[in-house]
């Protein structure tokens, strides 16, 4: 037992590594004057020092001897239980996290011995064809002592070792061990006692009917389910739970838990989102033309959706409830499709938008199908299963275009998309010319951008090259003084001088 004493405080510890716990976490060891802290072991001083502004206890021990004495004193601390080492669930977590810390001690081993010992610690583990570290001493000794590391021992499920303490807490639980009431009363006071993927043993805590009812992975499943339908079992309840998936599998996945919970009425259908508590104003068609597109759209939408959802359904993606949810919501869907796109497009056949339309219309046949169907049923124009012109003439004859009203309405558009690539490039061109910079003839800097168009304002209006070595040069000329200034392609001035120039021509 170990007496540490400050002005202020007294703490009784049983273990020297909670000592050093104590010194690393409680901020007033780090103000105290190394005087004012007095430590003793059964009644007997035990000198506290300070390195490098931290308080410590420097050790006269070998390693191996020192790593050997923490570990005695925590195994008889926490683990001996007469002949046998007591598991980490019997343990309580603050007394495990210590005996966690003992692997972190040689974070500064100078905390502990001194240079010298340190350096005769090296060579002998240089001798041996070993690297020194303390926290190997530590691992000797635990194993020798206790069986286990700082990975502790194996979970049972996996198989894998695991250090995690509420690991073994809750596969004891689940299987119905003796937890002793001092570790469950500790993880009762955690805010979070389980987390990352554990979170199913947390009602084990408080309802010793669960523990020992089923497997793990079962009860994981089951545990699951009820926390995501947001079910709190009880005393009362637990049985009805149990029983109804107790035939099941013990690997079994939470979906078939969920459909057997609903099968047996201990699960509620999932309600529908709120969207479908208030109605929707579907509008009204503009035509026959546009009350047969919302007819084919919504029909269309309503059987591909229950189809992929039977598809889920049957390759066990999703949750009978879920299944019946998405059912219902497809049904209600289809009649809260509105007129808002099929109105969109009958206008545009009424208005003889040929432009729209052929946005719409003048595509591959798998894209807008149900939109082509509707043209062929209602205006009798087939649009599918054409070459790319004469589907493109068949939309233009909708629109009441004649072959040579169709040529003219495309040169036209030509000249528009032509004009609009060209103001498109010149202003990706002036883009690119605004990020470099020129020197003007009184020395001061402007963009590229800037560059060219006060020089073809001031009459440099001719681009001329010419090839030097491997590259060309480029230079804007005044064909009156025959002066030039400089131009680059990299930096985009070049590109942006020709697109001003070449609008100046168009003009």
């Amino acid at each position: 037992m170990y007496t540490l004493t400050t002005p202020t405080s007294q703490f009784a510890l049983q273990t020297l590594i909670e000592v050093f716990q104590l010194f690393q976490s409680e901020p007033t060891f780090k103000t105290l004057a190394t005087v004012d802290v007095q430590l003793s072991r059964e009644g007997w001083p035990v000198n506290v020092t300070r390195f490098n502004g931290a308080l410590t206890i420097r050790q006269t021990l070998s390693a191996s001897d020192f790593a050997a004495a923490l570990v005695d004193e925590v195994a008889t601390a926490w683990f001996h239980r007469g002949s046998e080492i007591a598991a980490p669930w019997q343990v309580r977590p603050q007394h495990w996290e210590s005996f966690q810390a003992l692997f972190g001690l040689d974070r500064d081993v100078r905390l502990l011995f001194s240079s010298s010992q340190i350096e005769a610690e090296k060579a002998t583990a240089k001798a041996c064809g070993e690297h020194f570290q303390f926290s190997n001493c530590v691992w000797r000794a635990a194993r020798d002592r206790l069986g286990l590391g700082s990975n502790g021992p194996h979970e049972p499920v996996s198989g894998l070792v695991n250090g995690r303490h509420e690991v073994h807490v809750a596969y004891a639980l689940v299987a119905n061990r003796p937890v002793p009431e001092s570790v469950i009363a500790d993880y009762r006071a955690m805010e979070e006692p389980f987390k990352y993927g554990l979170e199913w043993a947390q009602p084990l805590l408080d309802l010793p009917e669960l523990r020992g009812a089923l497997h793990p992975r079962k009860w994981a499943a089951l545990a699951q389910v009820l926390r995501h339908a947001k079910i709190t079992l009880t005393c009362e309840t637990v049985p009805a739970y149990v029983d109804a998936v107790r035939s099941l599998p013990d690997d079994v996945e939470p979906l078939v838990v969920d459909n057997r919970l609903y099968e047996v009425g201990l699960l509620q259908s999932l309600p529908l989102p709120d969207r479908f508590m208030s109605p929707v104003d579907v509008g009204t068609p503009v035509s026959e033309f546009a009350a047969r597109v919302r007819g084919l759209v919504a029909d269309n939408r309503r059987t591909v959706d229950l189809k992929r959802a039977e598809e889920e359904l049957a390759k066990g993606r999703i949750s009978k409830r879920l299944f019946e949810l998405q059912r219902q919501m497809v049904l209600l869907d289809h009649g809260r499709s509105t007129y808002e796109w099929p109105n969109r497009l009958a206008t545009g056949v009424a208005e003889r938008n040929v432009g729209y339309l052929l946005s719409v219309l003048d595509t591959a046949d798998d894209r807008n199908r149900i939109s082509k169907q509707a043209v062929r049923e209602v205006l009798g124009v087939k649009l599918r299963g054409l070459k790319p012109a004469d589907r493109r003439r068949a939309v233009f004859a909708l629109c009441g275009f004649d072959e040579t009203a169709q040529s003219a309405c495309e040169a036209a558009e030509a000249v528009r998309r032509e004009a609009e690539q060209h103001a498109e490039d010149a202003r990706r061109a002036r883009e690119a010319a605004e990020g470099s910079k020129y020197r003007r003839p009184d020395d001061s800097l402007v963009s590229g951008a800037a560059h060219v168009d006060e020089s073809i304002a001031a009459g440099f209006v001719e681009i001329r090259d010419w090839r030097k070595g491997a590259s060309r040069e480029y230079v804007l000329v005044n064909p009156v003084s025959k002066e030039g200034r400089a131009l680059r392609a990299k930096d985009g001035t070049l590109a942006y001088a020709r697109t001003v120039l070449d609008a100046r021509l168009a003009a």
